[in-house]
């Protein structure tokens, strides 16, 4: 199971140990500035640990699809999604912000359906 919360709050060192990078790399790649990720005080504000939150969850249902967590970190970051104009997930984040999450939540809802692209 994917654990990526200390203390009721998502902790982005452990998403770095978990993933094998730097929290610099996670920020970049959750469309988050690098110091609120740093900062005990600006990792804790709501706008924050949503986006943690809906990131991790995404994780979450497409883990099952990979042999281990850092797949399924690398398929966030680096998989081309055909039907989104060949953007990944973290692009499609990027661009698209909270209907970018339920934009990738509908495609893999899909995919666990049976849907192709």
């Amino acid at each position: 199971m994917l654990t990526l919360q200390r203390e009721g709050i998502e902790d982005p060192k452990l998403w770095a140990n978990t993933f094998y990078t730097t929290v610099d790399h996670i920020a970049l790649f959750v469309d988050l500035p690098a110091q609120s990720l740093k900062r005990i005080d600006r990792l804790k504000q709501a706008r924050i640990q949503t986006r943690l939150l809906e990131v991790h969850a995404i994780l979450r249902r497409v883990q099952p699809w990979f042999s281990n967590e850092q797949a399924a970190w690398s398929w966030f970051i680096g998989e081309p999604i055909t039907s989104f104009g060949r953007l990944t997930p973290s692009e499609i984040i990027k661009q698209y912000k909270s209907d970018g999450v339920e934009a990738i939540n509908d495609y893999i809802t899909a995919k666990e359906m049976g849907a192709f692209e």
